[in-house]
């Protein structure tokens, strides 16, 4: 073998045959073999010899047969050796098998080449046989091979075997049937392979058939016919019995063929109904059977170009439910899930047909008016808004006031491009909540509002680049106690955006645009690393311990990764929980109850501790600071500004410092101006000041403790 391989290495690289050029091989030289010993010539026993030693160089895939062959199907469109797929199996070859094969041709050949100049009988009773033999082989499609795939009985191998029986279907997948997969690891035994039996007999008649030039004794002449017309009995017989198990297997492979089928038109329909339904998943919205917004927008740019072609006027409004936050706060989100279903069949009520309606995500819903002006659409917005406004949702008890606010835009043959379409819609349905929620804001092209809430769109690619780029600055500023001014270990951390120029820009420039779009998460965790990393850097060289005030946004305070992003901080920097305050506003925290909570009760017991911002500015402030576990109260600047001046504003401050107090809640006030202020607070009591009266911010790398 490891001789033949090398001689395949010279330029033919081995290729499995395909079954009809097998066929084929078999036939040509069979018919050579047949015709040499009718005409009784041994020149053909010379070619079928030459034919089988180039096959053995070449290999049978660019053998001399294996041209004809190929040169014969290019004229002949049907020839008489095409094979059926379903009996191509029976002249499956391998590299083994196929080299097999040709040796054994080549040794019977050349014995009866051999014996001709002495028992010319022996050589036509060799090739008599191998002429039947390659006959039976080409119709019936037995290989000459240790590896033959016809009639395998038993598979060697532990991985072949389940519960000590074979596994059939390697065997039906080694006779070549396609459903099933064939045991790379398992080994026929010889004994029971049919190809190795076939080759048992052609040498053991092959030897027999060379006896015939040593044997003298009539006798020993006539016990080796016997021999040899017992082996050829024998064989016949072998080939019967494999004739009847290649008929049972065809008749198994057309059974299979006809559940293969049956399988692949039921596979087909469950394809073509699971298509249908991801077409579906990807137009429409799960939740309330709307179009979603990946189909709306695709329609809504058809809409446009429709606009701009036939000069057509159409309406485009984005709606953002009002109230939706707090049923799916207060009675979870199968309650929400339910609402948007039902909001959805108001809106579908309230549009004609040829009007698009879909959810956009969230709470937020889309509708397209189709060839309308601005002015009729606004009346069927109007009566939309009627509509929700009047609809009351209940679940188990509750009931539930629902509103929404609406931005509007026409669609004309001016009109823009689909994001600067959408972005118009999603500003002027904005810019209706910042006026008072429940309303409709019409976008037109000179409409300020709109302007300055695109401004604000813009912002975040700014603060996107600004991280970055690390463009963000953190300063300081001192927190002092009113009784002893002159102690400053603890500072609230203020950030700043660097332009190009080196100018700061204030964090009111960019915060609300960052709390609208959601920047906020990233913005708080950029700030919180950065300080840990300035008190890393101070730690050692601080005569005192320093404590930071850290502002976090209600979008944080929900924000698992967030706070997962803490835990790590704290650790990855050694930074003791007790210096930490971090500082909530009280609308974020009354707006977000249940995440604030959340939060503070989580880092509160691990010792950090918490400030409440900005407090007295709420409508509610008293009734919630009772459910607020934190450490300071942070008085709003407003009251304090002008306290040495306002009495009313002075007495709010009092009564906020004497609550908290009461409650053994510590006072920080800001905006502390002057030492008039300074005064009053050490009348009224408050605990901590903070304002440029104490100290401007600096920067925090430039902090001396």
């Amino acid at each position: 073998m490891l001789i033949i391989g090398r001689i395949h290495l010279f330029g033919f690289a081995y290729h499995t045959p395909e079954p009809g050029v097998v066929k084929f091989n078999r036939l040509i030289l069979g018919l050579i073999i047949i015709l040499g010993v009718f005409f009784q010539s041994i020149e053909l026993f010379y070619i079928y010899f030459a034919v089988n030693l180039v096959t053995l160089v070449t290999t049978l895939k660019f053998s001399p047969t294996s041209w004809l062959f190929n040169a014969l199907s290019y004229f002949l469109k049907d020839p008489q050796w095409y094979i059926s797929p379903v009996y191509e199996r029976s002249y499956f070859m391998n590299q083994e098998s196929e080299w097999f094969e040709i040796l054994s041709r080549l040794l019977i050949s050349l014995i009866a080449i051999v014996v001709y100049q002495d028992t010319p009988l022996i050589t036509w009773l060799i090739g008599t046989f191998m002429g039947v033999f390659m006959m039976i082989s080409t119709f019936f499609g037995f290989c000459l091979s240790a590896l033959g795939y016809i009639g395998v009985k038993n598979v060697k191998k532990v991985s072949c075997h389940i519960d000590n029986k074979v596994n059939t279907n390697c065997i039906l997948a080694r006779n070549g049937f396609k459903p099933y997969s064939r045991c790379d690891y398992c080994e026929l035994t010889a004994p029971n392979c049919s190809g190795m039996q076939f080759n048992g007999f052609v040498f053991a008649i092959g030897f027999l058939a060379a006896l015939f030039m040593f044997l003298d004794d009539l006798v020993w002449i006539q016990l080796n016919i016997v021999a040899i017309v017992g082996l050829l009995f024998w064989l016949g017989h072998k080939v019967t019995i494999n004739t009847d198990q290649l008929a049972s297997i065809d008749f198994k492979n057309r059974e299979l063929n006809v559940q293969l089928q049956n399988h692949s038109q039921s596979l087909e329909l469950e394809v073509s109904r699971r298509t249908e339904e991801l077409e579906k998943m990807v137009k429409i919205d799960s939740i309330t059977g709307l179009v979603n917004r990946y189909e709306f927008e695709r329609r809504l740019k058809a809409v446009i170009q429709s606009a701009q072609k036939d000069q057509t006027n159409h309406v485009l409004c984005y709606i953002d439910l009002d109230q939706f936050k707090i049923v799916n706060d207060k009675c979870g989100h199968i309650a929400g899930d339910e609402l948007l279903r039902q909001i959805a069949l108001v809106l579908k009520r309230s549009a004609r047909d040829s009007d698009i309606v879909a959810r956009l995500g969230g709470d937020e819903f889309g509708i397209i008016y189709i060839n309308s002006s601005i002015e009729d659409a606004l009346q069927q917005a109007q009566r939309l808004l009627n509509s929700i406004g009047e609809y009351r949702f209940s679940w188990h008890g509750n009931t539930f006031g629902i509103g929404a606010s609406i931005g509007m835009v026409g669609i004309t043959c001016e009109c823009c491009t689909l994001t600067n379409l959408l972005s118009q819609a999603d500003a002027a349905c904005y810019a209706a909540k910042d006026g008072g929620r429940n309303r409709i804001h019409v976008a037109f092209p000179d409409d300020a509002t709109i302007q300055d809430r695109r401004n604000e769109m813009q912002w975040i690619g700014r603060l996107e680049d600004a991280l970055i780029s690390n463009s963000f600055v953190l300063y300081v500023q001192p927190i002092v106690p009113v009784l002893d001014p002159l102690q400053r270990h603890h500072y609230e951390v203020l950030v700043r955006l660097r332009e190009e120029n080196g100018d700061m820009i204030p964090p009111m420039a960019f915060i609300p645009a960052a709390e609208r779009y959601g920047f906020m998460p990233k913005l708080d965790r950029w700030v919180i690393e950065n300080t840990f990393k300035a008190f890393s850097n101070i730690k050692d060289e601080a005569s005192r311990e320093v404590h930071f005030s850290i502002n976090v946004s209600g979008a944080s305070m929900g924000d698992e990764t967030t706070k997962k992003f803490l835990r790590g901080l704290f650790g990855y920097y050694g930074v003791p929980y007790h210096i930490i305050t971090f500082e909530v506003t009280e609308t974020e925290a009354i707006g977000n109850m249940t995440n604030a909570l959340c939060f503070i009760n989580e880092f509160r017991a691990l010792g950090c501790k918490f400030a409440l911002d900005d407090f007295g500015c709420g409508l509610s402030s008293f009734s919630y600071l009772q459910n607020m576990p934190i450490d300071y109260l942070k008085i709003d600047g407003s009251f304090v500004h002008d306290i040495h001046l306002n009495s009313v504003n002075r007495a709010m401050v009092a009564a906020i410092n004497d609550i908290g107090h009461v409650m053994g809640i510590e006072t920080i006030c800001e905006f502390v101006e002057n030492k008039a202020i300074m005064y009053v607070l050490s009348d009224l009591g408050v605990d901590y000041a903070q304002g440029y009266h104490i100290g401007r911010p600096i920067p925090i790398e430039t902090l001396c403790v």
